[in-house]
């Protein structure tokens, strides 16, 4: 039992990552050992198969490409029949204006064209004079062997044995056909008939260059070789030019691969030309391709190894760092540091754990912060009231002598200006008291009114309804006012005609009801809804457009809260109609 517990003990001593090494690292060399010898043997069993998949296909692009090539003669053919300057080259007498129209006609298709290079057209005999042909090619007007010496060719004949159709065929410089022409020519032979009877009175003769098409057909990188052999075993393209115009038997390799092992033959038979595409490759260069495969599975499997063991170490890492950073937030969080976050993101269980953790750190830091903020909202109320009583009696003073110039000077209206804003500040002050009478209130606000009065003129009208029942109540101070000064910025002084303010107070049932209202522009849906969030969360950053700052409303808001917790402020607003502020408190509190 002992020598039993040793090992385990020994395990449960290992740090995490040296305990999840010492599981992983023998079950990965093991799995990867494995998967890397699977694997070899697969792609030792498919290799060939899928060689002789890509042959076929390669095969096959090249007998299609052959056929595109071919259909674009063929079609070349036809419109050369339908042409009526060569019909007319071919019916008509042969003379040199004809010959400079048919010139002129075919040399701009086959200078802008990239499969057409030569056209030899021989017209029927007429008497025993010789026919001389019309030879066109990309470079110009060249020289071809008269329709005599032509008939006397190998090609003439093959083109008698079928029958007159038309025959694929190659030109090679041997044959003598195209005078100073070193190129091997791959043609299509047909005869050429009249357009209104359909009887043959002519001959066309329509080629390519074999080296063009082999680039054409073949990219050089390919490491197999092609090439293409008509009906008489005569190489007619191929991917080295040097093979061009060859026999097929004369090639270092078998052409059938079931004579010999060694290479890989693939061919596709064209229905246009009855050519065949042919695809060799040698099978010991597919070989040493799977020696390769082997070699590179085994770097692969160490390379994996390494990678893996990496990763597992990085893994461990990763579980175990947020745990450390956990803990040390938690010892800064107890020194008072309540800024720490651990911001751990997924939602496996860390993450979920790291996030209650900031949700908790956030809570407490809001509640010492509303606390703090509380306190500094008591002391700054108690300054302003400090302020506001520095030296009324100053003040007032002041404002008396200017009252006595301007009544011996005569001027009763800036006396009445100086008096009313002499009870406006004595309103305000109210002797260093917070509440204040709602009649007190009121005439607070029909002094600023009556001010605002001399500066509007009669563009601003106003009423002022007080319910005797409630001249006694008392409330905090400053309340109406704020609002009203608040409707004459931003509802009457933007108006182009005169507007009108209306301040009631009213009793219903067991609340009081103040209201402020103007005839004003009013707000937007989108401004109104904008506010009332505002005033709701009165912490959120806020300026809403075209509406003030609504920094009076939110502090009036503020202080009925610490006044009545029951009490509300409401924002009834219709864009170009006007805006009414209700505020409710509650009687008798």
């Amino acid at each position: 039992m002992k020598i039993r517990g040793r090992p385990v003990h020994f395990f449960r001593n290992l740090s995490f990552q040296q305990k999840l090494l010492a599981m992983v690292i023998p079950l990965l060399i093991a799995t990867v050992g494995l998967t890397g010898m699977f694997s070899y043997y697969i792609a030792s069993n498919q290799v060939v198969a899928k060689i002789k998949d890509s042959q076929n296909h390669m095969a096959s692009k090249t007998r299609d490409q052959l056929d595109y090539v071919a259909k674009d003669m063929l079609n070349f053919s036809n419109y050369l029949f339908i042409n009526p300057v060569v019909q007319s080259m071919v019916i008509s007498k042969d003379t040199r204006k004809n010959r400079d129209q048919l010139f002129k006609n075919l040399v701009p298709l086959m200078v802008t064209g990239n499969t057409i290079q030569s056209v030899i057209l021989y017209p029927d005999p007429v008497g025993d004079e010789p026919v001389y042909p019309f030879f066109i090619s990309q470079v110009g007007i060249a020289n071809a062997i008269t329709l005599e010496a032509f008939r006397k060719s190998e090609f003439y004949a093959r083109l008698q044995a079928a029958s007159g159709q038309l025959i694929w065929d190659l030109f090679r410089p041997s044959d003598g056909i195209i005078p100073g022409d070193y190129h091997h020519k791959i043609v299509l032979i047909k005869s050429f008939k009249d357009f209104y009877s359909f009887q043959t009175n002519g001959l066309l003769i329509i080629g390519m260059d074999a080296d063009h098409l082999s680039k054409i057909l073949y990219d050089s990188s390919d490491s197999a070789f092609q090439y293409i052999v008509n009906e008489q075993g005569i190489v007619v393209a191929a991917s080295s030019l040097k093979w061009v115009g060859k026999p097929a038997d004369e090639l270092p390799f078998p052409s059938d691969s079931s004579l010999d092992d060694e290479y890989l033959v693939t061919k596709a038979l064209s229905t246009v030309t009855g050519w065949q595409a042919v695809v060799i490759q040698d099978r010991e260069s597919l070989l040493s391709e799977l020696s390769s495969i082997r070699s590179i599975t085994l770097i692969i499997a160490l390379v994996v190894s390494f990678v893996m063991i990496a990763l597992t170490w990085i893994m461990a890492r990763i579980v175990t760092n947020p745990l450390r950073t956990l803990i040390r937030s938690m010892k800064a969080l107890q020194h008072g540091d309540f800024t720490q976050r651990v911001n751990f993101t997924g939602n496996d269980e860390i993450g979920r754990l790291g996030y209650w953790y900031d949700t908790m750190v956030q809570r407490i830091k809001t509640l010492i912060d509303d606390v703090y903020f509380s306190r500094l909202k008591q002391k700054e109320a108690e300054l302003k009231a400090l302020q506001s009583q520095i030296n009324p009696h100053f003040l007032y003073n002041t404002l008396n002598m200017i009252n006595w110039s301007a009544v011996q000077k005569g001027d009763k209206e800036i006396s009445e200006l100086v008096v009313s804003l002499s009870q406006v500040f004595r309103l305000s002050l109210n002797s260093g008291q917070d509440f204040i009478q709602l009649e007190k209130e009121f005439e607070l606000v029909s002094h600023y009114l009556f001010i605002q009065k001399k500066r509007y003129a009669s563009r601003l009208h106003f009423d002022i309804e007080l319910a005797p029942s409630l001249r006694h109540f008392e409330l905090p101070k400053l309340l109406l006012q704020p609002l009203v000064e608040n409707a004459i910025v931003h509802a009457i002084e933007p108006l182009d005609g005169s507007g009108h303010l209306s301040v009631r107070a009213c009793q219903e049932e067991d609340w009081v009801v103040l209201q402020v209202t103007d005839n004003g522009k009013g707000m937007t849906p989108e401004q109104a809804e904008t506010l009332r969030q505002r005033l709701a969360r009165p912490s959120l950053p806020f300026r809403p457009e075209g509406s003030g700052s609504g920094i009076a409303l939110i502090n009036v808001k503020e202080r009925l809260q610490l006044f009545d917790e029951q009490s509300s402020m409401d924002i009834d607003t219709r864009h170009g109609a006007g805006t009414r502020i209700t505020i409710k408190l509650k009687l008798g509190r």
